[in-house]
């Protein structure tokens, strides 16, 4: 319909809202990236995995050291210690117990069950629950020196805590025969208890 040479809008005033389109603000071209961007981008990756590689092969290092020192070294060391004074005081007679000997006698009961208990159990038990292990890992090291502490005191109090007992061949020779059944009862329980786990 034509209105005086105007097309007639039936009486509704309709215009584009080119304010709108304005207001948008132009797409972002994306750029692809050079071959150089990517080689660098690919070597960054590179990077950061031989860090994490590289800093997990040495936490994974210490905790194996440090797994061998306290279990395979220290403890068994300790644990002789207790085994052989104890035998060494039930030997004695009675009447030549002096306070000296009957303190470190006691020290050396209370010691070996109290550590023995924590700690042992804790190392044995790892397979069967290895979530008690790990709850009770961050005081190993602090229970086997305070062990160690009142063993040296047992040992100095005895006059023992020399080269001479460590160099004597017959504490040696105990040393080494315990040591092989300590190794011996500490792997088939641990393994004993890894199986009787996953059934």
């Amino acid at each position: 319909m034509e209105n005086n040479g105007k097309r007639s809008s039936f009486g509704f005033n309709v215009q584009p809202g080119l304010h709108e389109y304005n207001k948008k603000e132009p797409e972002p071209v994306i750029e692809e990236k050079t071959e150089e961007a990517k080689r660098e981008e690919s070597g960054e990756k590179v990077s950061e995995l031989l860090k994490d590689a590289t800093v997990g092969l040495v936490y994974s290092t210490r905790d194996l050291i440090l797994r061998i020192l306290l279990w395979y070294v220290c403890y068994p060391a300790l644990l002789f210690s207790t085994f052989y004074m104890s035998e060494r005081y039930l030997r004695l007679k009675f009447e030549e117990f002096t306070t000296t000997e009957a303190l470190s006698a006691f020290i050396t009961l209370c010691a070996g069950t109290y550590y023995a208990y924590y700690l042992l159990t804790a190392f044995i038990n790892e397979p069967a629950d290895p979530q008690a292990y790990d709850d009770e890992k961050p005081l190993f090291f602090q229970r086997v020196g305070w062990y160690a502490l009142y063993m040296s005191f047992v040992l100095y109090m005895s006059n023992m805590l020399n080269l001479d007992t460590l160099q004597n061949p017959e504490i040696i020779r105990l040393f080494t025969i315990f040591y092989l059944l300590y190794i011996s009862a500490v792997t088939v329980f641990r393994h004993f208890n890894g199986q009787v786990s996953k059934r």
